[in-house]
This record gives structure tokens, sequence and C-alpha cells, in this order.
């Protein structure tokens, strides 16, 4: 009867360790995120920056259809604009406020929030 029951026990313990170990290799869920943070050549922020995320340089290799992806956003008042994508990319940033410019690039990881700064 012993042998029954810890047979039982492992058995649990088994399902157990199996379980924990899928619910741990579980991919995570949600949008890839880009947060933009603009500031001048003194690090300050800038607000009411216009922010361009956009790619139109990528081709689908499979409809040869040429990536149209351009989303544009103003800093707030902490010089931030956030952007939401679906699926991880590399997109240009061109930030413009007045006379000022600025450019850089990004890379969108799946389902991750990603952090750049730009000078103008």
């Amino acid at each position: 009867m012993n042998t029954d029951r810890s047979g039982r026990i492992t058995a649990i313990i088994i399902i157990g360790i199996f379980l924990l170990l899928s619910f741990m290799s579980c991919k995570k869920d949600g949008p890839s995120i880009a947060i933009i943070t603009v500031v001048d050549s003194a690090g300050r922020s800038v607000q009411g920056a216009s922010v361009t995320l956009w790619q139109d340089t990528a081709v689908n290799s499979t409809n040869g259809v040429q990536a149209t992806v351009r989303e544009t956003q103003i800093s707030d008042a902490a010089g931030r604009a956030e952007f939401s994508f679906q699926l991880e990319a590399f997109l240009n940033i061109d930030v413009i406020k007045g006379q000022d410019t600025g450019k850089s690039f990004i890379r969108l990881k799946q389902h991750e929030t990603v952090y750049k700064t730009v000078t103008l």
C-alpha cells in the first residue's frame, strides 16, 4: 500500500513540475511598443515635437508589396511619444520641432517595450 501511495505522490510531483515548466516557457502576449523620448542638446525634455516612426524600404518577399508603415505622435510634457505595433520591426525615427530635427532608428522586439532617446 505504501508503494501505491508513493507512486501517486511521485506522479503528482512530476505533473506539477511539467505544468510549472510549461507556464514559464509561454510567450508574452501584447503589442510591440516603442517609447521615444525627445530631448534638446542640454538633455531637457522637448514637448510638442512631431515624432514619426516609418518603414518604407521593406518589401514582402512573397507578394512584392512595399511596406508603408508610417505613424506620427506629438511628444508630451515629458518629451515622450508612445507607439504600438503588432509585429517587431526596424523603424526609422524622424523628429521635428520648429527648425530643429533629429533622426535615429529603433528595433521593435515582439511583445516588448523598447525605449529610445532622440536629441534635437
